[in-house]
């Protein structure tokens, strides 16, 4: 059995690629995942408007941190769910933004690799939210000798302000994590010369901040920071 993980694109349906696309089609199961509390999947609304008549099968991911704990969990849906990718050639799970970055789909893996030893991995490459949240300004995120760093908030405190401090301009997943510490933390790194914050890129209700209003306390798990210093 092959598993491959699908970046399906941050959540505008038209920013998917055609091999994407293919490669679910041909999936012999697709899995699709959700969240605990069974929040809408932006994964599977980017395959149902792309491939109508493809029949997903949902696997929850739990929120959890303890990677034992979460391995648990993911085999428990692996064998609820075995009647329908059992026996498949190949098993696709797309995952919102690229296949590479902090995708759910590596967790997942590592758990099918206990109940199908022999499963192989391949990843097919998905545009990443930073991506669409620099065009939706219209500005480069990186020229000539700039170093640009992806920083995930789940970090502590001082690694994530050291990462920051490194860099030229950044891209920060996850700042909802931080709460009301985002400004201090982004702040402390700085001086920046632009700030921007989206939050559900691509989707209907998608919203842009900028400058100071940018680091106030974000809810949003569907967020992304960029910030440019010169």
């Amino acid at each position: 059995m092959n598993f491959c993980v699908v970046g399906v694109g941050p959540g505008d349906p038209e920013l998917v690629t055609l091999k994407a696309l293919r490669v679910i089609k041909e999936a012999g199961a697709v899995l699709i995942p959700y969240s605990p509390r069974g929040r809408f999947s932006v994964a599977e609304r980017i395959v149902s408007e792309n491939l109508p008549g493809v029949k997903t099968v949902p696997i929850t991911f739990p929120m959890l941190t303890d990677p034992a704990e979460r391995e648990k969990f993911l085999i428990g849906e692996l064998e609820r769910t075995k009647e329908a990718w059992e026996g498949a050639e190949n098993v696709a799970l797309p995952v919102i933004g690229d296949s590479a970055l902090y995708a759910t789909g590596s967790y997942l893996f590592e758990a099918l690799k206990k109940l199908v030893p022999g499963v192989t991995l391949s990843l097919v490459p998905g545009i990443s939210a930073h991506q669409l949240a620099a065009s939706r300004v219209g500005s480069f995120l990186a020229m000539w000798t700039d170093v640009f760093s992806v920083i995930a908030c789940t970090d502590d405190r001082s690694g994530i302000v050291s990462a920051l401090e490194s860099a030229d301009a950044a891209a920060m997943y996850k700042p909802c994590v931080l709460k009301d510490a985002l400004a201090e933390v982004v702040n402390e790194a700085g001086p920046w010369k632009r700030i921007l914050r989206i939050d559900r890129a691509g989707l209907a209700d998608e919203k842009i901040y900028e400058g100071a209003s940018a680091l106030e306390a974000a809810e949003e798990y569907l967020s992304v920071i960029l910030l440019w210093r010169h």
